[in-house]
């Protein structure tokens, strides 16, 4: 089960989008994605991503116009993209998922995070919250 925390953000996150029904999905998720408190990457069903937050940014090194032109495997290191893949195909089945992931920078450097991620906050696009392990503390994971 997901922290509590993560929880109440993400269901705020699902009720703002709602709102913004009619409006340009896209524009919506970018601008709720920002209000998120940790980390988080949206991916659409082609799993290129097209919202993040600042938190995000700083995670990754990647500007916001280098995530849009990337997708989940180019921030999975080599050789676990196979392992990536098949993450991908258990969480849009399951429609959520959380764990531990090594994720790749800007730098190529490796980052060891935990997410969370949710399937179908909006139709054909995913969340991902991603906390670095070596910055949790006691709340993450209760």
């Amino acid at each position: 089960m997901p922290p509590t925390r993560f929880t109440l953000e993400i269901n705020r996150f699902r009720a703002a989008l709602r709102r913004h029904r009619g409006s340009d999905i896209i524009t919506a998720l970018r601008r709720e994605v920002d209000r998120l408190t940790v980390a988080a990457l949206v991916a659409d069903n082609s799993q290129r991503y097209v919202a993040a937050n600042a938190a995000a940014r700083k995670l990754t090194g990647y500007t916001l116009s280098e995530l849009y032109a990337l997708t989940v495997r180019d921030l999975t290191p080599m050789p676990n993209t196979e392992a990536g893949h098949q993450l991908w195909k258990d969480f849009i089945g399951k429609g959520a998922q959380r764990g531990d992931f090594e994720l790749s920078t800007k730098r190529g450097a490796r980052r060891h995070v935990r997410y969370w991620a949710y399937a179908s906050i909006a139709p054909g696009f995913h969340v991902s919250l991603l906390v670095p392990v070596d910055a949790e503390d006691g709340d993450v994971d209760g």
